[in-house]
């Protein structure tokens, strides 16, 4: 039977507002000892797939410095300190594209990286919701919102146009229930 590690000494590393990464000593169920075994702690953050009264999926693109792409994907955003996951995705959904309302469905929540990162994707669907303000975006933000039907997203999917992983998965598992 596989066993949790257990760990024999946390130290943090790195910390600010964005990552805090931690360097654990630990011991497998064999008596081996790793060291350091880095851990990231970010916050869960809100995926959310926003569909029109139209029937249009809401996406954004939006700058990725990680990868030094430009990419597509879904509405997105780091929850608040005690901040619950549906509450984290109206406030996201809102902020990044001015869309608000519908009927909110929770999907499913993911490990985005289950063997370095201790976060989770919480990701909703909104189906009939409506452009009723501006973006509201954050300094470091500028997005630039899609709108495509439920075939071109098919499509895209398709030939790689959504490289996130969590999104990809989110898109699939929408598109499954359209079936």
């Amino acid at each position: 039977m596989i066993k949790k590690w257990e760990v024999l000494e946390r130290k943090t590393v790195l910390k600010d507002k964005w990552i805090d990464i931690e360097a654990s000593k630990c011991r497998l169920s064999d008596g081996t000892v790793i060291e350091p075994f880095y851990v990231n702690h970010i916050p869960d953050f809100a995926v959310i797939v926003p569909v029109t009264e139209e029937g249009k999926i809401v996406l954004v693109r939006q700058y990725r410095h990680g990868v030094e792409e430009v990419l597509l994907e879904l509405p997105a955003g780091c929850m608040e300190p005690g901040e619950e996951p549906e509450v984290s995705a109206h406030r996201e959904l809102s902020e990044e594209t001015g869309y608000t309302g519908g009927a909110w469905k929770f999907l499913f929540k993911l490990c985005p990286d289950a063997s370095k990162s201790s976060n989770y994707a919480w990701c909703f669907v909104a189906e009939g919701v409506k452009k009723t303000q501006g973006q509201h975006l954050d300094e470091t933000e500028e997005l630039e919102i899609v709108e495509m039907t439920i075939p071109e997203v098919r499509k895209a999917l398709r030939e790689g146009k959504f490289v996130q992983a969590v999104h990809t998965a989110v898109l699939y598992a929408f598109i499954c229930e359209c079936e």
